[in-house]
């Protein structure tokens, strides 16, 4: 298994009722404390019973984890979201609103409703201007050859890209130069027949 995700056994471990999603999401939000999202100060603000928070500086507003947040105004257990956002993240062709209904046991409006939600937090293309126009990529393995290391060192774990790390770069042309054109592969002349 990659160790760069977790299994859905491993998930529900975390996340078994909404108090342990709510805590994590605090934790996820606010650090070093709540915060109110109104005046954005964390220094007059109290705990309430069930998750909520009321800022005194803010004339006594009352706020939770959801406030100004995808979960806002909305019913839904937060492990329910954090296991939406699970399974559309591990998806390799993402999820239709049915099967996650299914899933986490909802309605299918509430799942449409959830992965609207959360594809929204991912963003649109026109928030995005980084990378924008002509991008340059290029990838390689880094580390050394497992032929090279010590005996009790080794993977033994196959050839290729065992034991190395995969590093990528991204450049954005900033203007167009002809030396900027991607090379084409030259073609392979064929030999003069001698008549």
């Amino acid at each position: 298994m990659s160790q760069s995700t977790i299994s859905t056994f491993q998930l529900f471990e975390m996340f078994p009722d909404e108090e342990t999603a709510r805590r994590y999401l605090e934790d996820r939000l606010w650090p070093m404390g709540a915060i109110c999202p109104q005046c954005k100060s964390g220094t007059r603000v109290i705990v309430r019973p069930n998750g909520f928070y009321r800022c005194n500086a803010c004339d006594k507003f009352t706020f939770s984890v959801r406030t100004g947040t995808i979960f806002g105004r909305s019913k839904i257990p937060l492990h329910k979201w954090v296991y939406a956002m699970y399974l559309l993240v591990t998806s390799r062709k993402g999820i239709s609103s049915m099967q996650l209904a299914k899933e986490i046991g909802v309605t299918q409006k509430s799942a449409w409703f959830m992965l609207q939600r959360l594809r929204e937090a991912c963003g649109n293309d026109s928030d995005i201007d980084k990378l924008r126009g002509v991008v340059e990529i290029d990838e390689c393995f880094v580390g050394g050859k497992e032929a090279n290391k010590h005996e009790h060192k080794k993977l033994k774990a196959g050839r290729g890209a065992v034991g190395k790390t995969a590093v990528l770069g991204m450049d954005k042309v900033l203007a167009y130069h002809p030396a900027n054109k991607p090379l084409k592969p030259k073609r392979k002349r064929k030999p003069k027949k001698k008549a």
